[in-house]
C-alpha cells in the first residue's frame, strides 16, 4: 500500500468522524428536550377566520401580548365579552403526556352594581414545545352571573396547597384548560380548581 493511499484513507476516516461528531452534536443540542408535543392547529370560529391573524403563533412568554390577543378574540367571538378586561394570564400544565401546556386569559367586567369586577370569560392558548402559543378557544361565562367564579382558577394556589398538603401544587388540565385541577406532585392527589 502506498503512502498516498494511506493518507487518503486516513483523511476519509477523519472526515467521517468529523461529520459524525457534528451530526451528533446537532441532534443532541436540538433534540435534548425530548419534546415532541405539537400544539393543536387552531380551529377558528368563522368570525376570527374572516378577520385573520388569529391562526398565527405567539410568543408564549409574552403574557401581555396573549392577554391582548385573547381580549380581541373574545370580543369578536362573543358580543357579551366586548369591553371585558384581561386579567393576569394563568399557565396550566398538561396532566398527561402527549398534551400541550396551556395559557388561559381570564376576562373580567365591571359589576352592574359597580362594586368590583366579575369573571365573564376565558380564552385559551395551547403552547408547543418551542414556546409558541396558538389560539385555542373562548368560553363566555357572562350568563352565569351569580354562579360565575370571581377568579381563575376559582380555588387559589394557597387554598389548594393547604387542602393537598403540599407547598407547591401544580395546576393541570386533562380535557380542557378551562376546567383545571390542582395536583400534589408527590402523592398525585387532586382537587378541582373550578371554572
Amino acid at each position: 500500500m502506498s503512502r498516498r493511499a494511506i493518507a487518503l484513507a486516513a483523511a476519509a476516516v477523519a472526515v467521517f468522524f468529523a461529520v459524525t461528531l457534528i451530526t451528533l452534536t446537532h441532534v443532541i443540542t436540538n433534540g435534548g428536550s425530548g419534546c415532541a408535543i405539537a400544539a393543536p392547529a387552531p380551529s377558528l370560529p368563522a368570525a376570527l377566520r374572516a378577520l385573520g391573524g388569529f391562526d398565527q403563533s405567539y410568543d408564549a412568554t409574552n403574557l401581555q401580548q396573549l392577554a391582548q390577543v385573547g381580549q380581541n378574540a373574545a370580543a369578536v367571538v362573543s358580543p357579551n365579552l366586548d369591553g371585558a378586561a384581561p386579567l393576569e394570564p394563568v399557565t396550566v400544565a398538561a396532566a398527561t403526556t402527549g398534551q400541550p401546556a396551556a395559557v388561559v386569559v381570564p376576562l373580567a367586567a365591571q359589576e352592574t352594581t359597580g362594586s368590583g369586577k366579575r369573571l365573564v370569560g376565558l380564552v385559551s392558548f395551547y403552547v408547543s414545545c418551542g414556546g409558541r402559543a396558538y389560539f385555542g378557544s373562548v368560553s363566555d361565562i357572562s350568563a352565569e352571573a351569580l354562579n360565575a367564579p370571581v377568579s381563575f382558577p376559582a380555588v387559589g394556589e394557597g387554598a389548594a396547597a393547604a387542602q393537598l398538603a403540599t407547598s407547591a401544587p401544580q395546576l393541570v388540565y386533562t380535557s380542557s384548560p378551562f376546567t383545571p385541577e390542582w395536583r400534589n406532585p408527590q402523592s398525585g392527589a387532586t382537587i378541582a380548581a373550578g371554572e
